[in-house]
């Protein structure tokens, strides 16, 4: 590949000319494959799709009625022209608004557009799309894209989280989701599993995550659910006070048998547990305690 001119290079050139600002024509901007960390619209769910379209829209809007929009940052690109950095948003509805007709392009034909130079090695590069996107956020799954590939270029998880003001823990925990299969992403790009419980999923599943949280899907959506949650997964849980007054006269219970009784029940086959669980619960049913997911109090007897 033909190494990198200069932006002085390219200004004497003629391929980029300088006013107040470098300008370059719209056709010599390109978007370097697989930089950008933001996914087809079509991945996301429908509400987070419906936002992104919104944003577009707006910014689209904006362009065509000849609002200013911020110069795009951009590096010198060997082949010619330059690769964006930050702007690609931008970049795509100019070229939405040239292809309708909207009068952009000056006499000559030319669409002339303003850039400013990045400057910072490819990690660097990367660092300043995560933080560049303030009007639309990036998705946090996109985010943890970013996180991995700043992880690839050997930025630890403190420094990746001071870049991203979040904590060097979060960081972890999305660059195990980021690691997951495709499966798994595209669940949580469609709004049906939160990230933090779909990083759980790979953490302990690995390969059978996806087929894990298809599976808990399901479940959620029987039970009239959209999405996949840590209550859900959990299943229904007891209340606290019922849980205790259950552990106390499991506790009690036991305390009471005979040293011999329970000798010979830990010499059984029978799980000694199970047993003197069941047992308990027998006893605490004797005596009305409600360990219902309803939250009832124990009832006195």
């Amino acid at each position: 590949m033909t190494a990198a001119p200069s932006f002085k290079q390219k200004i004497l050139a003629g391929e980029i000319k300088r006013a107040d600002a470098m300008k370059i024509k719209y056709e010599d901007l390109h978007i370097r494959p697989g930089f950008n960390l933001r996914v087809s619209l079509d991945l996301l769910g429908e509400e987070a799709r419906k936002e992104a379209e919104e944003d577009d829209e707006g910014l689209y809007q904006h362009i065509s009625s000849g609002g200013q929009i911020p110069a795009l940052e951009v590096v010198p690109r060997g082949d010619g022209g330059v690769w964006i950095v930050e702007g690609h948003r931008r970049h795509e509805q100019l070229g939405r608004a040239d292809k309708n007709g909207v009068p952009l392009r000056d006499a000559k034909g030319d669409l002339w557009i303003s850039i400013v130079p990045f400057i910072g090695n490819d990690a660097e590069q990367t660092a300043r799309v995560m933080s560049s996107n303030k009007r639309r956020q990036l998705h946090p799954l996109e985010k943890a894209f970013g996180y991995l590939r700043l992880h690839k270029f050997g930025w630890d998880n403190g420094r990746i989280a001071a870049n991203d003001g979040v904590s060097p823990q979060w960081v972890g925990k999305m660059l195990i989701l980021a690691g997951g299969n495709t499966d798994v992403h595209r669940l949580v790009f469609g709004g049906k599993a939160s990230v933090s419980v779909a990083a759980d999923a790979v953490r302990q599943h690995g390969e059978q995550a996806g087929a894990f949280l298809s599976g808990e899907l399901e479940k959620a959506s029987a039970g009239g659910k959209k999405k996949v949650t840590a209550g859900s997964i959990r299943g229904k849980s007891y209340p606290r006070k019922a849980v205790s007054a259950y552990v106390e006269r499991v506790g009690a219970f036991v305390s009471a048998f005979p040293e011999a009784q329970l000798t010979a029940i830990a010499k059984t086959e029978t799980d000694f547990q199970v047993t003197v669980s069941a047992m308990a619960l027998r006893e605490l049913l004797a005596a009305h305690i409600d360990i219902s997911t309803t939250g009832t109090k124990p009832r006195e007897a």
